[in-house]
């Protein structure tokens, strides 16, 4: 019969959150506050400094579906951390172009980040 062993593992917080949004028209105030809702206590409960944003599956973004992501941006540089969104759709990127929260040659400065995709957008954060 073996003993359990008898030190306890140290675990570590990852200081970077990945989220994905699943809908595919992110639009009305009752998804938006949804939405609102679970990035915020996923980012709360996570203790994570920094957190992407998935919107591969986004097709249709409506001006409330930015409320999410301007309060979720909001909580990140509270923390002195970095929201950061990736694989969006050329809708979806159309939007946020137009409303200049995002940059077209990351040449002027914008409310929010983006990438290509996850892994250009962790790499990003640990980029000098």
């Amino acid at each position: 019969m073996s003993e359990p062993h008898s030190t306890h593992p140290r675990y570590s917080r990852c200081q970077v959150l990945v989220l994905r949004i699943t809908e595919s028209r992110v639009m009305g105030d009752t998804v938006a506050d949804s939405l609102r809702d679970e990035f915020l206590t996923a980012y709360e409960q996570s203790g994570a400094t920094h957190v992407i944003i998935d919107m591969e599956a986004v097709h249709y973004l409506s001006s409330a579906g930015i409320r999410p992501l301007l309060a979720l941006n909001k909580k990140a540089r509270e923390r002195e951390g970095r929201m950061i969104l990736c694989n969006l759709t050329k809708e979806v990127e159309g939007v946020f172009l137009a409303t200049r929260l995002i940059s077209a040659g990351r040449t002027t400065p914008a409310t929010f980040e983006n990438q290509p995709d996850v892994v250009s957008a962790v790499a990003s954060l640990y980029q000098k």
